[in-house]
C-alpha cells in the first residue's frame, strides 16, 4: 500500500498529471473568458501540452503565464483571424438556407471554405506555440503539415470527434465532467499527435549529423 502511494509510483504519477491538466484546464477557461483572448490562452495551454508531451517538467501556473504574455499579439491576431473566418463560413450557408432557391454556389462555397479554415488552423494554435514566425507561416505551415501527414491528421481529428462526442454529446453527467477535462484533454491529444510531426520535420530540417 505504502509504494501505491509513494511520490514515484505509477498512480501517483498519474493522479499528478490528472491534475496538471484540470488545473490546466481551468487556466485556458479563465483565460479565455474575455473572450479576444481566447487564442492567446489556447496558445499558452499548447504551449504546456507540448511541454508534456515531450516530458519536460515546469511548473504548469508558471509556464502558461509565461506563455500567454510572450504571445499576447500572435494570440490575439489569430483569435480575429480565426472568428473572421469562422464567420465568413456561416455566412455563406446562412445565404444558402435563406435566399431563394437555395443557390448551390453558396452551399459549395460554404464547403469549401469550411475545409480551408479546418486545415489552416488545425495545428496553427501549436505551431504558434512551439515556433516564432508570421501569422501567414503558420497558416500555412499548419495546412503543409495537414496535407502530408493526411492519415495521422485524420485519425487525431477521429480521436478528438470521439471526446467532444463522449463529453458534449453523450450525458448531462458527462457534460459536467467534460466542463473540467474535456477542453484540455482535446489540447493535449492534439498535441501528443503534433508534436511527433514537428519532431519528423525538425530532424529533416536539421539534417544528418
Amino acid at each position: 500500500m505504502a509504494k501505491l502511494f509513494s511520490v514515484d509510483s505509477k498512480t501517483m504519477q498519474f493522479l499528478s498529471r490528472i491534475w496538471d491538466l484540470l488545473l490546466l484546464n481551468l487556466l485556458f477557461i479563465i483565460g479565455s473568458l474575455f473572450v479576444v483572448t481566447f487564442g492567446v490562452s489556447l496558445i499558452a495551454a499548447y504551449s504546456v501540452t507540448l511541454k508534456m508531451a515531450e516530458d519536460r517538467e515546469e511548473s504548469i501556473v508558471l509556464a502558461y503565464f509565461r506563455a500567454f504574455k510572450a504571445n499576447l499579439r500572435q494570440g490575439l491576431i489569430l483569435t480575429i483571424a480565426y472568428a473572421a473566418a469562422a464567420a465568413a463560413v456561416v455566412i455563406d450557408f446562412v445565404l444558402f438556407e435563406n435566399i431563394k432557391d437555395n443557390p448551390i454556389g453558396f452551399l459549395i462555397i460554404g464547403i469549401i471554405s469550411a475545409v480551408l479554415v479546418f486545415v489552416h488552423f488545425f495545428y496553427v494554435w501549436a505551431l504558434a506555440a512551439r515556433y516564432h514566425n508570421s501569422i501567414f507561416r503558420h497558416l500555412t505551415n499548419s495546412r503543409s503539415i495537414f496535407v502530408r501527414f493526411f492519415g495521422r491528421s485524420m485519425l487525431c481529428l477521429v480521436l478528438v470527434a470521439f471526446e467532444v462526442w463522449l463529453f458534449f454529446l453523450n450525458s448531462w453527467m458527462l457534460l459536467f465532467i467534460g466542463i473540467f477535462i474535456a477542453p484540455i484533454m482535446i489540447i493535449a491529444t492534439k498535441s501528443a499527435f503534433a508534436i511527433k510531426l514537428f519532431r519528423v520535420i525538425e530532424a529533416e530540417k536539421a539534417g544528418p549529423e
